[in-house]
């Protein structure tokens, strides 16, 4: 009896061993690894439930998502919103970094190639070669006849001289060479004629005369002035850089201009100079550009712009638009996967035309949202809103409303259609100005109109207003930037206007591409 109840107590055992043997592993996974999935609304993220519902605020049914990426830093956009709303990406790769530099400024006369003629000695001018503005002059060529007792004197005394010794020669001709005369004009003092009482004036460089102090006939004391001669076969074009853009400009960089007395012709020079001291209250420096004028077309005082490009060795670069700036700390979002987007900090480096550099925070061949990062990155606010916490954020604290920081962000979007000289896109963006929350901005907001700097003029008040306000309150990722000036703007105008900005890359909307990136960074 008992080796029975033995027996069929060693086959229950063996039964129950290969039952567990062929159970699927899948049943032991415990709750906190078993990934549930959930249901949210697509309009509003907060609302969530484990099973198909509808959303209890807009009654839009809710889709599926998974609770495991709630709890990381991944954005998920709802089921076909990307190509709703034209999420467009990009990839990261290594390529010559290009920022083109906008200037304007005048060509005058290069200093180095401008002489003053005075007279050696007392005397009286009795001819004039040359005597009138714009007369071009050779080295050497005579300019003026003079009567000079101390010439006729010193004439003497080396005559005089060649007869003593070749010492007392060699001491005459350094008294005439001191007195102005040139070799070929000492030698000839032996064969002079007793009755030529007169010494020419000859010119020491070759250029044009761009003023005559004298007259034919008046008297001059030694070192009283006589011509003023320039050199114009080359020209300085000179240009103001601001702080900011003195890191990409290095002597021997190639500059191309155009000046309106040149239609149609691109004059190139090579940057010869950069000042090193910097205007207090514009914040700039002078930079001087060599031009060669053989043929003298380039006229002295002209207007010219025209820019300065800047190519940088291949460096890993991200486009301009897919970077955000939240604060101080840059970031752009990586796409994990369609409808997957992650935010990443990056460090970056020099600001080109379309890319910035990337120093760190990014690997080539990821690929970056450059266009709807806004949207996701409000998507991700929405998310991290919805997240249950059990201490407030810090964002909890900030004394801003949501309506002023939507205020703050409309206001910004005008900023930059002013900064772009787009018209259009400025009134377009004031239709979409919301109403100020509470009467909080007294001066009224600018209307739609079809003249930009009308536009300006309404705009320059109501942005101080709300510049001063971003300042004193703890804001949204705003920047605040003025520019020192403002007051050239139109007869009235107040210098240091401000205004805000959701991103660090300085855009002046008083000035539009004028005067682009004329400002400095505004701190509470």
């Amino acid at each position: 009896m008992k080796s029975r109840f033995l027996i069929t107590a060693i086959l229950a055992a063996a039964a129950g061993w290969l039952v567990a043997r062929s159970w699927p592993a899948g049943s032991a996974e415990t709750s906190a690894e078993r990934k549930i999935m959930l249901h949210q609304c697509p309009m509003h993220p907060w609302v969530k439930a484990d099973s198909p519902a509808k959303c209890s605020v807009c009654g839009m049914d809710l889709v599926v998502g998974s609770s495991s990426a709630a709890a990381t830093d991944l954005v998920m956009l709802p089921q076909g919103s990307p190509n709703v709303v034209g999420v467009q990406t990009a990839e990261v790769k290594k390529q010559p970094l290009t920022r083109t530099l906008r200037i304007s400024g005048m060509i005058g006369e290069d200093m180095s190639r401008h002489g003053i003629i005075s007279a050696p000695v007392e005397g009286r001018i009795d001819g004039l070669s040359m005597n009138h503005e714009g007369q071009q002059v050779t080295r050497r060529q005579p300019l003026a006849t003079m009567f000079s007792r101390t010439l006729l004197s010193a004439a003497n005394d080396y005559n005089a001289a060649l007869k003593q010794s070749p010492e007392a020669a060699l001491l005459a001709q350094r008294r005439l060479e001191q007195y102005g005369l040139v070799w070929e004009q000492i030698k000839a003092i032996p064969q002079r004629q007793p009755d030529d009482l007169y010494f020419g004036i000859l010119s020491p460089l070759t250029g044009v005369i761009v003023k005559t102090y004298i007259s034919e006939g008046e008297t001059v004391k030694e070192g009283q002035k006589l011509f003023e001669i320039a050199d114009f076969t080359k020209m300085w074009f000179m240009f103001s850089a601001y702080e900011q853009d003195l890191p990409f400009l290095k002597p021997g960089q190639i500059v191309t201009l155009n000046a309106p007395h040149l239609p149609g012709q691109m004059l190139k020079g090579r940057i010869g100079f950069i000042n090193p001291n910097l205007e207090a209250m514009t914040r700039s420096a002078m930079v001087r550009v060599v031009l060669e004028n053989p043929d003298r077309a380039i006229k002295n005082n002209s207007f010219a712009e025209g820019t300065v490009e800047f190519d940088a060795p291949e460096v890993l670069v991200v486009p301009r638009t897919a970077v955000l700036w939240p604060g101080d700390t840059p970031r752009v979002y990586i796409e994990k996967a369609v409808g997957t987007y992650q935010p990443r900090q990056v460090k970056l480096g020099r600001s080109g035309d379309i890319a910035w550099e990337v120093l760190e925070g990014l690997k080539e061949g990821e690929r970056v949202v450059t266009r709807g990062n806004m949207l996701i990155d409000s998507q991700a606010q929405l998310d991290a809103m919805a997240m249950p916490t059990e201490s407030p954020t810090p964002a909890s604290s900030n004394p801003v409303t949501a309506d002023l920081n939507a205020y703050f962000k409309a206001v910004a979007a005008l900023n930059l259609a002013l900064a772009a000289d787009d018209l259009t896109a400025a009134n377009n963006a004031l239709k979409k100005l919301p109403f100020a929350p509470d009467g909080i901005i007294k001066t009224p907001a600018p209307s739609a109109t079809t003249d930009i700097k009308k536009l300006r003029q309404a705009f320059l008040p109501w942005s101080q207003e709300i510049a001063n306000l971003a300042l004193k309150n703890k804001a949204i990722d705003l920047h605040v930037f003025r520019c020192p000036m403002t007051n050239d703007l139109w007869p009235g105008a107040p210098a240091n206007a401000a205004w805000i900005q959701l991103t660090k890359d300085l855009r002046n909307p008083y000035w539009g591409k004028e005067m682009l990136e004329c400002g400095m960074e505004m701190k509470p």
